[in-house]
């Protein structure tokens, strides 16, 4: 009883948690800022010294969310036998480390890369609101997609509780591979919010490079799952047409 109170626990502690810090995600991405051209002293030094600690953030997170998804750690998980809390535990380990980044984060205002001035043009500032709008809609509509509830670890501790097998484990082969080699289901979306950006600051510029090229590396999609991408697309437009019709 006192380890199903604790599975119970951590998962809905998790999703809370990370809900909470996403939605602050996404207000540090998507805030529109201006720029700040005053000058100050010591600035390359304070440059250089800010570039540094954002790196060191980035680092961290990135460090954390690629070991906590090794086979070594699931192996720890499945040897205890609470594998149905590793995804809870891994969202909210890189919740706290992503609260961590954007509490710690500096901006560096004065060195620009480009500045499209937005102060007094509704119109610009409309569009790069909507595709900023549209950019969170293919990552949040991607997650849904995918089973929110097994992306939060709410299935595998529910399915653990309830005595039946691991949600993937019930999953075809070709989709558990599909799943794998797709470790970020909606770069696209992450690609609009990190790059239309009306003040690319350098901070902003390494924030967004650095993550960009993560999420490629993670990309190891291959000719393969497209196939099998492509047959699910076709399987669920004759669905939806049949019911429609």
């Amino acid at each position: 009883m006192l380890l199903k109170l604790f599975r119970i626990s951590i998962c809905i502690s998790s999703f809370l948690y990370t809900f909470y810090v996403l939605c602050n995600f996404t207000y540090f991405l998507s805030k529109l800022k201006t720029a700040n051209h005053e000058l100050q002293q010591g600035l390359i030094l304070k440059t250089l010294w800010i570039l540094l600690l954002n790196t060191s953030l980035l680092s961290i997170f990135i460090l954390q969310h690629s070991v906590m998804a090794s086979d070594i750690v699931k192996d720890f998980y499945y040897k205890f036998n609470i594998e149905d809390i590793e995804r809870s535990v891994f969202n909210m380990s890189s919740a706290a480390v992503l609260h961590f980044l954007m509490s710690t984060w500096q901006s560096i205002p004065w060195s620009l890369i480009w500045n499209f001035n937005i102060d007094g043009n509704d119109k610009m500032s409309f569009v790069i609101s909507f595709l900023h709008f549209t950019g969170w809609l293919i990552v949040y509509t991607g997650c849904v997609m995918m089973d929110i509830s097994e992306l939060a670890g709410i299935k595998q501790v529910y399915y653990k509780i309830s005595g039946r097998p691991r949600p993937m484990a019930m999953k075809s082969r070709e989709l558990q591979r599909y799943f794998m080699h797709m470790r970020h289901p909606s770069f696209s979306g992450f690609l609009i919010i990190l790059w239309v950006y009306p003040v690319m600051t350098i901070d902003r510029f390494i924030l967004a490079s650095l993550l960009t090229v993560y999420m490629i590396l993670m990309w190891t999609i291959d000719q393969d799952d497209y196939n099998y991408h492509s047959i699910i697309i076709s399987r669920k437009e004759r669905e939806l047409g049949n019911k429609m019709f």
